[in-house]
């Protein structure tokens, strides 16, 4: 397989996840159908998008037809759920969300070791790729992007896509199984509360005065 192939493979797997994210934050805020497929779209794509235009390319949801009509279809699939009165269990959503991150943050970090980039600037991409379309879903739903305040989508991106990099001269598709798996475990544990980022304490409150 070649490394093209798991990157489409790799957006496949990102694009269904985080469609279903999408769609199901916006039915908890109660969104119209239009705030449905816009949520589920922006989720799906956001963060692929921003990893071209920073590889200097036009984004593949854009020069590729049937990623857009792929997003489009995952997410209209999952208005018509939620319109039959399907609502997504938390588990389930975490389940989605883990393997969105773990499959978009190899696709940043092996398109950045296609493009010859040193090792930081894959981790930056995974990152951005993973969560780049959960972070303007949240600001689309008016809220915090949960990436800034909770769980550990970010690091797992970083380190997953970091794994994915440094294997990548191993074989690629070890390296995107081994990123994708280990990015997608760490965002399981954030998303289970077992562990995530220190935050501050009440001396920095105090200081916020």
């Amino acid at each position: 397989m070649s490394l093209e192939d798991l990157v489409v493979l790799a957006d496949r797997i990102g694009i269904v996840a985080f469609a279903i994210s999408g769609v199901a934050v916006g039915v908890r805020r109660r969104m119209d159908v239009y705030g449905l497929l816009a949520l589920g779209l922006t989720t799906a794509i956001g963060g692929g998008a921003v990893r071209d235009v920073l590889l200097g390319e036009v984004p593949r949801a854009l020069a590729q037809a049937d990623y857009l009509l792929f997003a489009a279809s995952v997410s209209g699939l999952a208005i018509a759920a939620a319109w039959l009165g399907w609502r997504w269990p938390d588990p389930l959503l975490a389940l989605a969300d883990a393997v969105g991150t773990g499959a978009f943050a190899v696709t940043g970090a092996l398109l950045a070791y296609e493009a010859a980039l040193p090792w930081p600037a894959a981790m930056v991409l995974a990152i951005l790729t993973a969560t780049g379309g959960g972070v303007l879903r949240d600001l689309m739903a008016n809220r915090v992007p949960i990436v800034l305040r909770t769980e550990l989508n970010a690091t797992a991106a970083a380190l997953g896509g970091l794994a994915a990099f440094v294997l990548a001269s191993e074989g690629e598709p070890l390296a995107a199984a081994a990123g994708a798996v280990l990015a997608a475990s760490l965002s399981l544990v954030g998303r289970s509360g077992r562990g995530r980022l220190p935050r501050l304490g009440p001396r920095a409150r105090t200081m916020e005065r």
